[in-house]
């Protein structure tokens, strides 16, 4: 993009054997930018693709299917984010500030409908002051308006890299560890979104610390000696601001715990014991259990499952609690939307679409880590094929003119896309090639290629997420090595599309 100003040419611009046309205005990343910087045709573009997305489901909102708060949340879920894209950066006059306000008024309107009137008992349309005291929520331009403070304050806070962080820190660490650590913190703000705390303490721990550092030691790396251990490093797991410790037997748990409070309260921070588990993970289900954990003045909870970055951890280690915790919600997503799913006003694509973006992610949330049996396959495929059988209805039989539910066979014949267990083994294995390609200096690498200390019990062996390579052996590959195959982006991408589109009986 070159920028020329104040400066005339021709129709375009000729630089070696390349001609280039010049254009007025051109759109960058989602936005419009005009020859005269003008934010007037953006907000213009924005305001009628937002009509577009009112009137694509304009049906739903006069519904009286519906309840006026979903109809509201179709607003502020499908409408408005369309229109506000960008509009951090918009300048406002008051003629499209009166734009913006006329086009949401439009589509309250249509959400609300009109009113009674009390005197003449016509019916009229809702006056703006009584349909914002129905909406109760922050009209369009106070939503700009807000935006716009956030993103001022937050580019003001953005000055500052994750390298510039670490640059900053090191050296202060030898002089005042809880002004460092403070000053960490205070640092973490603007780039909390792209780096996780995980990522800048394992920058810092491959730099050389000061040996006076005790306290701040244990939250970049263990002194202790203890600890379970992956690729001979004792395991202490940071995110944002969950720290979570891994420990072979609970007097290892209680010392490092000790440590940690110690540490805390050395610096001004605090242990919520509400929110702190325990959770002793063991094949061996007679394990003694105490209930509790007291450590100085706290006792904390222990617990068979708790949910950690959205998925249930189970003291089993077994992800059968969190798929079936996932159809549930998405049960609970269906049932929301099941008239919809059942209205004869809306097209078939349009109810494919509603399943596809409101109640799939749900239920495929965290799919990644999953290892499936066919018991949990078969589990799945029931809860897809119910929502479908909502959609596409039932079918008159040829032979005997009666209605009946259709085949799975049928159904996914007419849905025409891949089912829930290939979006899940396709998911699985474009995540097995990010993680190995990260390289060894990340974490998840580290966890993929380690190999836990001690020996397997007996018995049968439990399905492994690694087991993937049966996946990969639906799709015709029958190697060994896959992390060096997946280090081909070309060609593991073309195996995961073949997960995706494989059909199986």
């Amino acid at each position: 993009m070159w920028a020329f100003p104040d400066q005339s040419s021709g129709p375009e611009i000729k630089i070696g054997d390349l001609s280039f046309e010049e254009v007025e205005k051109f759109k960058y990343l989602g936005a419009k930018v005009t020859n005269i910087n003008d934010t007037r045709e953006e907000i213009k573009s924005s305001t009628n693709m937002g009509n577009s997305c009112y009137y694509s489901v304009e049906k739903l909102l006069s519904s009286s299917l519906l309840s006026k708060n979903l109809k509201v949340r179709i607003y502020k879920t499908v409408i408005l984010p369309v229109i506000l894209y960008g509009c951090e950066t918009w300048t406002l006059t008051e003629r499209e500030e009166q734009r913006l306000r006329v086009f949401e008024n439009k589509v309250l309107r249509k959400i609300f409908g009109a009113k009674r009137d009390e005197v003449t008992g016509e019916w009229r349309k809702l006056r703006n002051a009584e349909l914002h005291a129905l909406y109760s929520s922050p009209d369009i331009i106070r939503n700009i308006k807000s935006r716009r403070l956030r993103w001022t304050g937050r580019t003001h806070r953005h000055d500052t890299t994750v390298n510039d962080v670490i640059r900053l820190l090191i050296p202060a660490l030898c002089k005042n560890q809880s002004d460092s650590l403070h000053h960490l913190w205070k640092l973490m703000g603007p780039v909390r979104h792209q780096w996780s705390i995980s990522d800048v303490i394992v920058e810092i721990r491959n730099t050389v610390m000061p040996s006076d550092c005790s306290a701040l030691r244990f939250g970049i790396r263990s002194d202790n000696s203890e600890g379970l251990e992956l690729n001979g490093l004792h395991q202490l797991l940071v995110y944002e601001d969950d720290v979570n410790m891994l420990a072979e037997n609970p007097q290892t748990i209680r010392k490092n715990t000790e440590i940690l409070l110690e540490a805390s309260k050395a610096i001004g921070l605090e242990v919520n014991p509400e929110k702190t588990k325990d959770m002793i993970m063991s094949r061996d289900q007679n394990i003694v259990r105490n209930g509790t954990i007291k450590i100085g003045d706290f006792s904390f909870e222990e617990v068979e499952k708790f949910k950690y970055l959205g998925a249930t951890v189970t003291n089993i280690n077994d992800t059968r609690e969190e798929i079936k915790r996932r159809i549930n919600m998405g049960n609970a997503c269906y049932y929301s939307v099941e008239k919809l799913l059942s209205s004869s006003l809306l097209s078939k694509n349009l109810k494919v679409r509603i399943y596809k973006t409101v109640i799939l992610p749900v239920v495929l949330y965290g799919c990644e880590t999953w290892t499936l049996t066919l018991r949990e396959e078969q589990r799945l495929r029931v809860f897809e094929n119910k929502v479908l059988r909502k959609i596409f209805g039932a079918k008159r039989d040829e032979v005997t003119g009666e209605w009946r539910k259709l085949h799975n066979a049928e159904l996914h014949a007419l849905y025409s896309s891949p089912d829930i267990i290939r979006n899940i083994k396709s998911r699985r294995l474009r995540w097995a090639g990010h993680v190995a390609r990260m390289g060894e200096s990340r974490n998840a690498y580290r966890v993929l290629v380690g190999r836990p200390a001690g020996k397997r019990s007996l018995g049968r062996p439990r399905r492994r997420w690694e087991d993937i390579k049966m996946d990969l052996r639906e799709v015709g590959y029958d190697g060994r090595d896959w992390i060096n195959l997946a280090q081909d982006r070309d060609q593991w991408r073309a195996y995961v599309r073949a997960a995706m589109n494989l059909r199986v009986p």
